[in-house]
């Protein structure tokens, strides 16, 4: 049987660069000599550390303090080291986007967090209920304990928040005295010129922590992320840790393929994507029966579908998974976990072949499962 992989975030497997990255660690190797017989500390491999700052200047405008950044077992240990820091309690709340990463939900939930969801609309978290959501919070005596956003290349939505709201944003964390994380994985996956400034790169008091990853890049194997944020929260967050460390060996072989190759890199791999979301674009847009209304996003790897109403998601599933093709559900996004008529779609794994042919199939799975 064919398979159609539509589930999972994960970059092109045919760009990733094996032979770069074997050459990078012939390169590398023996200039590290001892270093790999030490613990590597907090915040990892220097070098490493320092390209990661330039590569963010180059892309915000901006640099991150070379000592204000921690590498990490991708960025979900980034993600689970703030909820580590925060909740200090079961019970204790935490504000994000009603539809949000599956993991990041599921990581908070083990953490013992409640959620509070905060309705979307086209340009992300709505403001009007974000306000609504502190002040419901905060008058049953559970002030949130940070808010966490996905702001550019949202997941699942794709939606990019424009500048005036993130000032917002960061304008109500400030008069509530609600420290901000923003997960900014996806902000190399570039398809469309559409920059706007990451928030911890805005001029403002608000508290903003800072969390990014390779693993849309390059791949979720290789395991390289890192989290940026001020003092002395950083160093708190730090103390944390019971890994000892990031992998030297790990960031010093990915410091050496993107030393001077990082941008031929995200050009070819970012080029080899947007052909496949384009295709996507276009099959979906040929069966509007089925899926009534789709996100064009400019960059990130997934495409969110709305499906009619009467869709039995269930039985719709269960068909599409006879048949080979595995998606996300909407119900996994949802930060209560609800049966809604969504559907998330990763575009940057499968072939072009496979979304030429899966997408129609999907769509005879969702018009036969009407209820």
């Amino acid at each position: 049987m064919n398979s159609y992989p539509f589930g999972s975030g994960r970059p092109d497997p045919n760009s990733f660069p094996n032979r770069g990255l074997a050459d990078a660690a012939m390169r590398i190797l023996p200039e590290l000599g001892g270093e790999l017989a030490l613990y590597p500390g907090p915040r990892g491999y220097e070098p490493m550390r320092k390209l990661m700052s330039d590569r963010f200047e180059r892309r915000e405008g901006g640099g991150l303090p070379v000592d204000q950044i921690s590498l990490t077992t991708g960025s979900m240990q980034s993600v689970t080291l703030m909820a580590q820091y925060f909740v200090e309690k079961p019970g204790d709340t935490i504000i994000m986007e009603e539809f949000s990463y599956s993991g990041t939900i599921g990581a908070y939930k083990k953490e013992g967090a409640e959620l509070i969801g905060v309705p979307l609309d086209e340009d992300g978290m709505r403001m009007d209920a974000l306000e609504e959501a502190i002040s419901s919070a905060t008058a049953r005596g559970k002030k949130p304990k940070f808010i966490y956003a996905l702001v550019t290349y949202q997941n699942p939505t794709g939606s990019i928040m424009p500048l005036d709201r993130r000032k917002e944003l960061l304008d109500i964390a400030h008069k509530h005295d609600i420290p901000v994380v923003e997960d900014h994985c996806y902000a190399d996956t570039v398809y469309e010129d559409c920059h706007v400034p990451s928030l911890i790169t805005i001029d403002h008091e608000a508290t903003v922590l800072h969390i990014e990853s390779l693993s849309k890049i390059l791949g979720p194997g290789v395991r390289e992320g890192y989290f940026s944020g001020p003092e002395p929260i950083f160093s708190e967050i730090l103390a944390l840790r019971r890994d000892g460390g990031p992998s030297t060996l790990n960031a010093a072989i990915c410091y050496e393929f993107f030393r001077e190759g990082l941008v031929d890199h995200l050009a070819s791999i970012n080029g080899i994507v947007k052909e496949k979301r384009d295709l996507m674009f276009k099959k979906l847009g040929e069966h509007p029966d089925a899926f009534e209304w789709f996100s064009r996003p400019k960059g990130g790897l997934f495409i969110w579908v709305k499906l009619p109403d009467a869709t039995d998601v269930i039985t719709c599933e269960q068909a599409a998974e006879s048949r080979g093709i595995d998606y996300a559900t909407g119900k996994a996004f949802h930060v209560y976990h609800d049966d809604v008529p969504y559907l998330r779609l990763a575009f940057g794994y499968a072939t072009l072949d496979q979304i030429e042919e899966g997408i129609p199939l999907l769509a005879e799975c969702v018009l036969e499962h009407q209820g």
